[in-house]
């Protein structure tokens, strides 16, 4: 739902400039409006719709709202769409924050390849008879809640709740996930996660140096319930004025029995990361195309500002080397065999403060990919 690149930036640029300036909280909020598309799941752009409704955080801020209410909707032509309203408020109430988000969504082209880290994507195989091989339908319904309570800095806690309904449905032809699971799938996921954080980044939104250290623990229902522990370390070094490297690892574990979505979802504290595949996790490799109990992955990129504006923002280029696996049926380990390795390069546009769109190109062991998406990949 967050992986956008502007469709109409004149209206954004008016309406959140004020941004960049930097302004007192006692001002009023703002309202700023327009339209966007986003990067679908294998399936070509979504024509999206964002209302935002924000009051601006101080210039020096860490974060560039003190609050903001999101309200969207978008639409694809291949019969993919979504909708959501998000509250995120981490600097009204002192030493709390609070992100509330609610929504739906379908995705009509889902990846689906089978379960491990052995699975093939064979192109050739996708075929005029069989276009939907490694495709399926996905349906969310859901909300979470989550409340970050700030210890003695730089450590916080964070404590997330959420329920949520998901529907797999297989398309019309031969598929893998008609052999897995039959027609549809239909599992209801209630959910609880307790995180540990140590933030020393010199700000969110754009972070130039600094460390975030994430560890937590969740317990959900979906499937015939399941525990996961997990850990996601990201790190960011300005090697010189305008050039940061900027590196991620992450690794997850799960006991019990869990469900199919849960296995694709891993719950960080900033924003969900869907693993392993896409522009969220490993960019050279189809949303959805690795999938199982446990992942192991990592990131490393340096981004460089070629022409940069000052506070109106910057045009960067981006090279990236991503690396990751999952593991079905076998116990989580700390290991370099079998990785998955891709690496590329990218255009980021930055806008002010308020907007960061990434378009990346990536080879990897399926070949060529591309995406695109809104944020850095962390």
């Amino acid at each position: 739902m967050r992986r956008v690149v502007p469709f109409v930036l004149l209206t954004l640029l008016s309406a959140e400039r004020t941004l960049a300036q930097g302004e007192d909280t006692s001002l009023p909020w703002r309202t700023s409006y327009f339209p966007y598309l986003t990067g679908g799941s294998n399936d070509g752009p979504l024509l999206n719709f964002r209302v935002r409704y924000a009051q601006a955080a101080e210039y020096e801020d860490r974060v560039t709202a003190n609050a903001a209410l999101n309200v969207e909707v978008g639409f694809a032509s291949s019969g993919s769409r979504q909708g959501y309203v998000q509250f995120r408020a981490p600097q009204v109430w002192r030493g709390w924050r609070l992100d509330a988000r609610a929504g739906a969504s379908r995705e009509a082209r889902f990846g689906y390849f089978g379960l491990g880290n052995d699975t093939e994507n064979n192109r050739d195989a996708v075929t005029e008879a069989q276009p939907y091989l490694y495709r399926t339908r996905r349906t969310r319904y859901g909300g979470t809640i989550e409340l970050t309570r700030l210890l003695r800095p730089p450590f916080m806690v964070a404590l997330l709740g959420g329920i949520e309904r998901d529907e797999y449905t297989s398309l019309p032809g031969p598929s893998t996930f008609a052999t897995d699971f039959g027609d549809e799938l239909k599992d209801t996921d209630i959910s609880g996660r307790l995180a540990l954080l140590y933030d020393t980044r010199d700000n969110e939104f754009n972070p130039q140096k600094g460390v975030l250290l994430e560890a937590g623990a969740q317990v959900g229902s979906g499937g015939d319930s399941y525990t996961r522990l997990y850990t996601l370390l990201r790190g960011y070094l300005t090697i010189r004025e305008g050039t940061v490297a900027a590196a991620r690892l992450g690794a997850s574990g799960m006991g019990g029995t869990p469900g199919l979505d849960a296995r694709y979802r891993l719950p960080g504290w900033e924003r969900e990361v869907t693993v392993l595949g896409g522009q969220d996790s490993h960019r050279s490799l189809d949303t959805g195309r690795l999938t199982g109990e446990h992942v192991l992955f990592g990131n490393f990129e340096v981004r460089h500002d070629v022409i940069a504006f000052g506070d109106l923002g910057a045009i960067t280029l981006i090279g990236f080397l991503d690396a990751g696996r999952v593991f079905e049926g076998e116990g989580f380990r700390l290991t370099t065999e079998d990785l998955k390795v891709g690496g590329g390069g990218g255009i980021g546009l930055r806008i002010l403060r308020s907007s960061i769109f990434t378009f990346n190109f990536a080879g990897g062991p399926d070949g060529y990919n591309f995406s695109f998406g809104t944020g850095w990949i962390f």
